[in-house]
């Protein structure tokens, strides 16, 4: 299994352990993880089965890693990151991060995710260029992308729908030259 270590956090390659965790059920239905994510339809009847199949078709992706995330003191799963919609050809992918338990937000953890996911793919994988989005909304992600050297490419206009309002989706690229430790 795949293990990315940090100083503070450890990617593993997600696993069924990670799936069948109660924890993680309760992020995919909490409406604050939902909005960052943007991901609405998690929120609607949709049971547990389309999520598996969802998780385990991604597993099986050649186009995508997928990472759990763990606290390195205490072992506690916290969240995921994705290397996403990966495109050998161009060699580029894109980044996500979900910190789903509440108690690890506001520490800084993203930053350290994100430059070990964005090491991985440039330096593992070959990737040239790294994609992401946020939501004009969600500030800490826009100064977790700048400080780790992600360009602003630019935005999508009143693009997102989260809590009735509508608002801008930015969006995000890095090389593996413009990367900060």
């Amino acid at each position: 299994m795949l293990t990315i270590i940090g100083e503070r956090v450890v990617l593993r390659e997600f696993a069924k352990v990670n799936l069948y965790d109660k924890e993680y059920y309760k992020w995919l239905r909490d409406i604050e993880v939902i909005n960052e994510l943007y991901k609405m339809e998690y929120l609607l009847s949709i049971n547990f089965d389309i999520i598996e199949s969802y998780i385990l078709d991604l597993l099986e992706s050649k186009n995508d890693c997928f990472f759990a995330v763990y606290t390195k003191e205490s072992n506690i799963f916290i969240g995921t990151v994705k290397l996403g919609h990966i495109d050998w050809r161009a060699s580029i992918c894109d980044i996500g991060i979900m910190i789903g338990d509440k108690n690890f937000r506001g520490m800084g953890l993203s930053r350290e995710i994100i430059q070990l996911a964005s090491s991985y793919a440039f330096d593992k994988l070959s990737i040239r260029k790294i994609t992401a989005g946020t939501s004009q909304k969600n500030v800490p992600m826009q100064k977790c992308f700048e400080g780790l050297g992600f360009s602003k490419d630019g935005q999508l206009r009143k693009h997102l729908l989260i809590d009735g309002d509508f608002c801008d989706h930015l969006l995000y690229s890095l090389f593996k030259s413009e990367i900060k430790k």
